[in-house]
């Protein structure tokens, strides 16, 4: 303990240190046209300070990701953090995964079937819900994807159990990508271009019309594209996104929107190990094992996919919206709306490496998703004294009805040259289809209670109940009866909360809250014969948050402790084993500061102590109980710090740093990834008024490195992108 505590201080001492000599990033980038979103400015000793991209966080705004009560993030017991559309585009993050990545304690991977995976507070994968704004269409690793994001508002990211907000799942914590909405209060445009290294592509245009008194719209077109940083492994994007809002009174008001994407991921499913003997030019530093396997940099450029390899979606998102007012104490809210996708992986996935023949030998898997969701939320806030206390209430129901047809089959393999491989063809296709229905209901409420001046007592419960059913077919298309089932889960969460003013700026939080999820937090994955009982967790959490020098900058400090019991976890495809229990225990800093008027520093530490308690993987044979999860690092840390008006000059100069700790690679603990930091630099020149230039150099330092490892990919490693500089213009006004 007393190694990881110095550990814990010498990397919050090099974050600190960094700061000061670190760069940072900052565009001049368009506020997102949305009432509600913060201000990019802070008073200090009666002047203006003006913080364009790089937003300084304000405790005193609305947090509606946290709660739906509108509570201020200083009101609200729990960890949230945000990053706006301004700040996204300032750092140059073209996909809603390398943006959320950059946020306190999250790092972000993937595998073959699962393209934008999180990791925050000791889990990832399922255990981390992934929202659009605020609504739930399936597990994070079946159905979310990259996504741009030139389209939208913010990404919020709320720490630890989320159930009593958002139903099943949610243990690590809830990733939600808001999207833009139309504004009443001015008309808008902007326009992005940059080509960068690797072909790197991305472009952008839309914006914001009042149409009179009572109508406004938005829009916003994107396309993103990149050859990759592996030899034949391109991917593209494109994203359509728009909404009509009608606004007859102040009290009343109706937004239609829409969300189209369609996109190719890169067929780049991770690079092969082998042992020391064979890799002759072993790339140092990025991680070991027990038994001496490598990454050899000769196979570094190497994908090892198929020819005739896809990984493509078409999925559309029509929502209405509702809010009514029809007095000064209470609001009527309600979201109907519609869900589609069709989703399809046809790939050689596994690459592992045969030391009798030295040739790598590669499996077959293909998956088809076809997804369907109708749902509908409908809540009513109350604003009413309670016994003579101030008091404000959230009472509402949610339902949604899916629909989801998954055909899959695994080919016979091929082994082919480890330094020259054939790409060759994927082979015929036999599916077995797999239909899945849900029926989701559920209640919920939300209170906040003034106790006294200062003291707030915010709590919380949802019950919610599922009933699923899943029908399996065998390949001649007969109906398999003996695996498809009828199931009905019963789910109750709750968390309670008090908040304290110590002084006008300075508030404390303790809380406790508790999530419920399925069998392997993927409802789509239950098997008939995994008849388990509801996996549990519960959080204590404690916290401060403050204002500092009057508003020039703003501290938070959480320490958080997490137990789930009775788990099931993916050690395979299509295989899951039991988990007597995981626990999750740590500190989080995070702190933002205007040192000058030019000058802002964001800085951010985390610790995380996660392990397993009482768990045998039988696929391995192998006593995991006491080690780290997978892809958890022991330490992050980021500094962000930006220059503006350098020399008298409309110039911005800066860059960041992430650092992400050691973590592991499987559930036995035998591959280590090893730590690493990565910098961006860059340098934007405002040529006139709504026109800026960026050049900017991600990766600075061209650091190679693993940014994720799948436990039921053991053999090969996903390494991170190399250096990529590139050059954008952004056109706003």
């Amino acid at each position: 303990m007393s190694n990881r505590l110095s550990r814990f201080r010498i990397h919050s001492s090099l974050v600190v240190a960094g700061a000061l000599f670190a760069g940072a990033a900052h565009a001049q980038g368009v506020p997102v046209p949305d009432a509600s979103a913060p201000s990019d400015t802070a008073q200090s000793e009666g002047d203006v300070i003006t913080v364009t991209g790089w937003r300084l966080r304000q405790l005193d705004v609305a947090a509606p990701t946290a709660s739906r009560l509108n509570l201020s993030v200083r009101q609200t017991p729990a960890t949230i953090d945000q990053i706006t559309s301004a700040e996204i585009l300032t750092r140059g993050f073209r996909t809603v995964e390398e943006a959320t990545d950059s946020l306190p304690g999250v790092i972000s991977g993937g595998s073959p079937g699962d393209p934008a995976l999180f990791s925050l507070r000791g889990f990832s994968g399922d255990e981390v819900t992934i929202l659009h704004n605020g609504i739930y269409v399936g597990p994070g690793d079946m159905v979310n994807r990259p996504g741009n994001t030139f389209n939208i508002a913010s990404i919020d990211v709320l720490q630890g159990p989320a159930s009593v907000l958002y139903g099943q799942g949610a243990v690590g914590g809830a990733v939600n990508i808001v999207g833009k909405h139309p504004d009443f209060t001015r008309d808008s445009f902007q326009a992005l271009g940059s080509y960068g290294t690797f072909e790197t592509v991305s472009t952008g245009f839309g914006g914001n019309k009042v149409l009179g008194d009572s109508w406004a719209v938005q829009g916003d077109a994107s396309y993103h594209r990149t050859g990759g940083y592996v030899h034949d492994a391109p991917s593209d994007s494109l994203n359509l996104t728009g909404a009509i809002a009608y606004k007859p009174t102040d009290a009343l008001s109706v937004e239609l929107s829409m969300d189209f994407l369609k996109d190719n991921l890169s067929p780049y499913y991770g690079t092969p190990l082998v042992p020391a003997s064979y890799g002759t030019d072993p790339i140092k530093g990025v991680l070991s094992t027990t038994d001496g396997l490598v990454v050899d940099k000769r196979m570094r450029d190497i994908s090892y996919n198929v020819a005739d390899h896809k990984t493509h979606s078409t999925q559309y998102w029509p929502k209405l919206v509702l809010n009514w007012s029809p007095n000064s104490w209470m609001t009527v809210s309600n979201t109907a709306y519609y869900f589609h996708a069709d989703r399809r992986w046809i790939n050689a996935e596994q690459y592992v490496f045969n030391s009798t023949t030295k040739l790598i030998d590669r499996d077959r898997f293909f998956v088809f998703h076809r997804q369907d969701i109708e749902g509908d939320q409908l809540s009513v806030s109350f604003n009413t004294p309670v016994f003579g206390l101030e008091n404000k209430a959230v009472l509402g129901a949610d339902y949604s009805h899916l629909n989801f047809r998954r055909a899959r089959g695994f080919p016979d393999g091929d082994s082919v040259d480890p330094l020259n491989p054939n790409p060759g063809l994927f082979g015929p296709i036999q599916e077995r289809v797999s239909p899945t229905r849900w029926d989701t209901g559920s209640i919920f409420g939300e209170d906040v209670l003034t106790i006294a001046k200062g003291l707030h007592l915010v709590t919380g419960v949802r019950a919610e109940r599922i009933y699923l059913t899943r029908e399996n077919y065998n390949v001649d298309g007969s109906f398999n009866a003996a695996t498809s089932f009828n199931r009905t889960y019963k789910l109750f969460n709750w968390r309670a909360g008090l908040t304290y003013d110590l002084a006008k700026s300075t508030t404390a939080y303790v809380s406790y809250s508790t999530g419920k999820d399925p069998v392997n937090s993927n409802i789509f994955l239950v098997n008939a014969g995994e008849n388990f009982p509801l996996s549990s967790a519960r959080q204590f959490e404690a916290g401060l948050k403050t204002d500092l020098a009057g508003g020039r900058g703003s501290l938070t400090l959480a320490l958080y402790d997490i137990k789930r019991k009775n788990l099931l976890t993916q050690i395979a495809i299509d295989v899951v084993s039991n988990v007597g229990e995981q626990t999750s225990r740590g500190i989080e800093f995070s702190g933002q500061y205007k040192v000058t008027h030019n000058w802002t520093v964001i800085g951010s530490a985390t610790y995380t102590d996660a392990k397993y308690r009482n768990f045998v993987d039988p696929n391995y044979g192998v006593n995991a109980s006491g080690n780290r999860p997978a892809n958890v690092p022991d330490f992050t840390g980021n500094v962000w710090t930006a220059f503006q008006h350098v020399a008298g000059l409309p110039l911005e100069i800066g860059g960041g740093v992430k650092y992400v700790g050691n973590r592991f690679g499987n559930t036995s603990n035998t591959l280590r990834l090893k730590d690493y930091a990565t910098g961006i630099v860059y340098a934007t020149y405002s040529i006139q008024k709504g026109i800026d230039l960026t050049l900017r150099v991600n990766n600075v330092w061209n650091k190679d490195f693993v940014q994720w490892a799948d436990i039921f990919y053991p053999a090969q490693v996903q390494l991170g992108e190399p250096r990529r500089i590139e050059g954008s213009v952004l056109v706003h006004f």
